[in-house]
């Protein structure tokens, strides 16, 4: 993405209320021009920035924690920080997380995938935010939470983005959900609603208010969803989570909504 079309996506953002900023240096230049961004704008004081760094087992401790520093030494000067691990992290490597988030002022966190990574996450101590996937079809990641005070940020809500591709299509990235797709969209077209924006009012409902939803966003176009998602009448999203409801009760849908297991593997 240019410059340019970067800007106009942050800018529009920053203009619809939006200061928290999720980045990872594995994003191509996503951490750069978001730097780049803050800096020309002069809103250091005023926005939060989420990175991510590598934790993998092959990796020493050493490159682990030079990885974690290297994240969050871009946005030094940031008001707020968060730090999150790249997947799941045990007991061994946490510390090392840790201080690093500490060295520069951070909150630590975990960003992962499954029920199990989340329960284990919310058993380690010092943890702050978990990011985890969580959508109209799969909640399971959100439910794991359990009553931990820990804050969630969900991502992933569109599923990949082939909740809101044509069933064909979604059939071609991930193996079974071309009927679920067609199902969710419907609903969403009996509800003469555009579907972006019931999806994003639905997770809305689920989530605490403490939690936060995070949105990939390629054109700035699709910033459009945001405002429109709080003008959906509560009648209007009681019947579409009714009439979807019952698709994540399907087995099926458990072959599909975890994207590492698409073949071949198609993750944006």
């Amino acid at each position: 993405m240019s410059k340019a079309a970067a800007f106009e996506i942050l800018d529009t953002a920053w203009s619809l209320g939006i200061r928290a900023f999720d980045t990872a240096e594995a994003y191509g230049s996503s951490a750069l021009r978001l730097r780049e961004w803050i800096d020309e704008r002069g809103n250091a004081e005023a926005v939060e920035v989420i990175t991510k760094c590598s934790m993998s087992v092959e990796q020493s401790l050493a490159a682990v924690e030079e990885n974690a520093d290297n994240a969050l030494s871009r946005f030094h000067g940031i008001r707020r920080l968060v730090l999150l691990s790249h997947g799941a992290v045990g007991a061994d490597r946490w510390p090392v997380l840790i201080a690093a988030a500490k060295r520069h002022g951070s909150s630590p966190g975990q960003s992962v995938y499954s029920a199990g990574e989340v329960r284990s996450a919310c058993e380690l101590p010092g943890v702050e935010k978990l990011q985890v996937p969580g959508n109209i079809l799969d909640n399971r990641a959100i439910a794991a939470r359990r009553d931990a005070s820990v804050n969630l940020d969900v991502r992933s809500i569109y599923l990949q983005g082939i909740l809101l591709e044509d069933s064909e299509q979604a059939d071609q990235r991930a193996p079974g959900s071309g009927k679920f797709v067609a199902a969710v969209q419907s609903a969403a077209a009996d509800a003469d609603t555009p579907l972006a924006p019931l999806l994003i009012a639905s997770m809305l409902t689920t989530i605490r208010a403490s939690d936060r939803l995070v949105i990939g966003v390629d054109h700035v176009s699709e910033l459009d969803s945001l405002p429109a998602a709080f003008d959906i009448s509560d009648d209007t999203l009681r019947e579409f989570q009714k009439r979807v409801g019952s698709l994540a009760d399907d087995p099926a849908v458990s072959t599909f909504v975890d994207p590492r297991d698409w073949t071949p593997q198609i993750v944006r």
